[in-house]
């Protein structure tokens, strides 16, 4: 068993590496980007300038409060683990640590899966097994190969680590100050995902099943456990910056506060019924239901009405109704919202989609609390992650469990039959003793006492038949399954066959998808004509353009979704980035691009220096600025409604519409590369005077025509000079409206906004 785990941790670690084999130690995607400029200045300032940081190189000319919106537990950790590799010699710089963050979570990940799936199912082998599945399975690998430094990286490891110790705390009555260590392990998830609502509630969830299940029973176990959980975990939560009060305010997470509440009436209920007759219980546990409903409907009321509560979020939302339909474009607009396509779970979990489903019917017998959480879990992370892609990482714990139970079962199974054992006990459990009269019944008085115990006595004598009868059928069950050995024997060689084929296509299918997984986006692999492999690297191409031969002050305007890299790697301020904490802002941005040329211009020169397009359609690959602008059109056209995103589209056969066709965003894309695109408003003889009609010009393009940099003709340096006064950050610190940052060039425009209500917004301090 020693083996086996220490295999499991080689191989968790090993399959996670191929990024840094084939590409070396570069970090991937775009939130990593912003994750590891946060660590670095972690790193270089400590960590009260950390939690004080305004940066003025994002979200210009707005800026943003990084350590109040940020979940740094990402950050401290890895600054931790770089100042530990400093003491212990080994050389490793900063960007090594973030680079390997994940796969070394990964697996201590598989490790508190094995504790987690030793504690539901009371076998070691199914541990093992499932521990050996999670080190392999896409869905975890999907955010945890290294290079991919981003929060779930070690959030997942947070909330197995959580769930871990919260069942560990239930499993006798007397396990409840383990409920320590899970609120500890809670306020560790809080401070790395803001996923760790998801934890949160379904720790909740399952301890009012558990409530509901020892409603008459002994709950005192619980009741400490929870207790402790939800005190000292909610307590450190807010002592987070980015959270706040929101435990205690936001609407998806009071169902837990409720929990709470009801685990004290129960244990209250459970006080005062073995202090009291039950005529006198019963009055009381009226009363005081009553009392409580209503108490509580009252401060709900009151609650609402006042606004102390505020909407469920759009994401949240998100999660219960379909796909680009919860009301904010932006949160549609992202790929890794849509809902999970069916075939996408055998690329995901391959064969745990049918092992699964085994293990989770034996979670149901013999239940244990363990056990009922283990059942909670699957359910509730199998809905989840059929409404949004990403959450498929929440399934890939709890199918590892359920596939582990059932493989080790299987196995042990086939095994025993081979041996020539297995055979069933013939012998039934002894009788129940009869069931005494309770003290009520003996209470009552003359014939109605007589005809109450004639009734048990005929209830218990048709329970006994029935019980014959079933007893009966056990036990014929029973002796043919003995007698038919050697079918035994051939079921169980087809079922060892049939699950050395399946891991093995398992190990297979998980090594060859970690390989596409462990895949930079930052850099691709290609093929040049004569087929030979090269690797693709014009986006770091175009960044580090911008790094060598732009002013250190040049402000760069692209779609949010390019911001981190190039604040990461170029060091230059962009407009806005993945946060996309101000819609208005992201609205203001993609009006810009959207608009005709000439009306563009007059927005983006009080803005910005550059512009920066992706144009991969010329280098093969279609996901560029032209296949997003749809969805710029409509954030535009959620806050300025003279942006019109029904007039903004391609047709079937790849034609613009003209509102497509006269954006700023198709131009700059296609100029000089599509001969249908026309040059009107661009520069492109750099040996002629800029004239008026001059707005863009061609600065840079890549090798392989796939990153696109114009510089802005006739900046408005009275607007730059405006916004370099820190007045975003003044304006934040002093609660005034945030468009105030904004220069009075762009006033008459702003004004033509219509504020988009959401959740997130928690920057927009007296904005509204």
């Amino acid at each position: 068993r020693c083996a086996a785990l220490c295999v499991m941790a080689f191989s968790a670690f090993t399959i996670r590496l191929h990024a840094v084999q084939n590409y070396g130690r570069v970090i991937h995607e775009f939130d990593p980007w912003f994750n590891y400029r946060a660590t670095e200045y972690l790193v270089d300032n400590g960590r009260e300038a950390f939690f004080k940081w305004y940066d003025e190189m994002s979200w210009y000319p707005l800026g943003r409060p990084i350590g109040t919106t940020i979940y740094p537990g990402l950050q401290f950790t890895s600054a931790a683990l770089y100042h530990v590799s400093g003491r212990l010699g080994l050389g490793l710089s900063l960007n090594d640590i973030c680079v390997f963050v994940p796969a070394i979570f990964g697996v201590i990940t598989c490790v508190f899966t094995y504790l987690l799936t030793l504690e539901i199912s009371g076998s070691p082998n199914s541990a093992v097994a499932a521990g050996m599945i999670m080190a392999v399975i896409p869905s975890h690998l999907m955010r945890s190969v290294a290079g991919g430094y981003d929060n779930e990286s070690i959030a997942v490891f947070a909330m197995i680590m959580t769930f871990y110790f919260w069942t560990r705390s239930l499993r006798t009555p007397a396990s409840w100050p383990v409920g320590f260590f899970t609120a500890f392990s809670y306020i560790y998830m809080v401070a790395a995902w803001g996923g760790y609502v998801f934890v949160l509630n379904l720790v909740g969830v399952h301890a009012l099943v558990m409530c509901l299940l020892l409603w008459q029973k002994d709950c005192s176990g619980l009741h400490l456990a929870y207790s402790l959980f939800y005190v000292i975990g909610t307590f450190g939560a807010i002592q987070l910056p980015v959270v706040g009060l929101a435990p205690l305010k936001s609407l998806e997470q009071l169902g837990p506060m409720g929990v709470f509440l009801l685990l004290q009436l129960l244990r209250v209920l459970q006080w005062h019924r073995t202090r009291s007759d039950p005529r006198k219980h019963r009055q009381f546990t009226t009363t005081l239901l009553v009392a409580t409903a209503t108490v509580g409907v009252a401060v709900l009321a009151w609650a609402a009405q006042v606004g102390y509560l505020g909407p469920i979020s759009s994401r949240v939302r998100g999660l219960f109704i379909r796909h680009t339909r919860t009301g904010n474009p932006l949160v549609d607009s992202v790929a890794e919202h849509q809902s999970t396509r069916p075939q996408m779970y055998y690329v995901y979990f391959h064969f745990t989609c049918y092992a699964a489903p085994v293990g989770f019917l034996i979670m149901c017998f013999r239940r244990t609390p363990a056990k009922v959480f283990g059942i909670v879990y699957l359910c509730v992370t199998y809905y989840f992650s059929s409404k949004m892609v990403r959450l498929v990482l929440l399934l890939a714990a709890p199918a590892s469990i359920a596939a582990g139970i059932a493989l080790a079962m299987g196995v042990d199974w086939a095994l025993t039959q081979l041996k020539g054992k297995g055979e069933l006990s013939l012998e039934d459990a002894p009788p129940t003793p009869p069931e005494k009269p309770s003290k009520s019944v003996n209470a009552m008085p003359g014939a109605s006492a007589k005809k109450a115990l004639q009734k048990r006595a005929g209830a218990r004598k048709s329970a006994g038949s029935a019980s014959d009868s079933s007893a009966k059928f056990r036990r014929e069950l029973k002796q043919t399954y003995n007698e038919n050995k050697a079918l035994r024997q051939i079921c169980a060689l087809l079922l060892l066959f049939f699950v050395v084929l399946n891991v093995v296509s398992f190990s297979s299918h998980c090594r060859r998808l970690a390989v596409s997984l462990s895949n930079p986006s930052i850099i691709l692999k290609g093929r040049t004509r004569t087929g030979e492999p090269i690797l693709v690297d014009d986006f770091r191409e175009a960044y580090w353009w911008l790094r060598d031969s732009t002013p250190e002050d040049a402000r760069v305007l692209s779609w949010w979704d390019y911001g981190y890299q190039i604040n990461g790697i170029a060091n230059r301020t962009t407009i806005a980035d993945g946060n996309t904490w101000n819609h208005e802002h992201i609205a203001l941005l993609g009006k810009a691009l959207v608009s005709p040329v000439a009306d563009a211009h007059t927005i983006v020169r009080h803005l910005a220096d550059y512009v920066l397009v992706w144009s991969t359609r010329w280098g093969g690959m279609m996901g560029d600025d032209i296949a997003k602008s749809p969805h710029m059109a409509k954030i535009g056209g959620s806050v300025y409604t003279d942006v019109l995103a029904r007039d903004f589209f391609m047709t079937r056969d790849g034609q613009p519409s003209t509102m497509m066709r006269e954006s700023l965003i198709y131009n700059l894309v296609n100029y000089r590369l599509d001969v249908q695109v026309p040059s009107t408003g661009f520069r492109s003889d750099p040996d002629v005077a800029v004239a008026d009609e001059h707005l863009f010009e061609e600065a840079y393009t890549t090798k392989n025509n796939m990153v696109r940099i114009y510089k802005v003709l006739h900046v408005s340096e009275e607007s730059k000079a405006y916004c370099s006064e820190h007045r975003g950050y003044q304006a934040w610190y002093e609660g005034r409206p945030l468009t105030d940052a904004y220069p009075p060039a762009l006033q008459s425009i702003l004004a033509q906004k219509r504020d988009f209500q959401q959740l997130e917004d928690f920057n927009r301090r007296g904005s509204k």
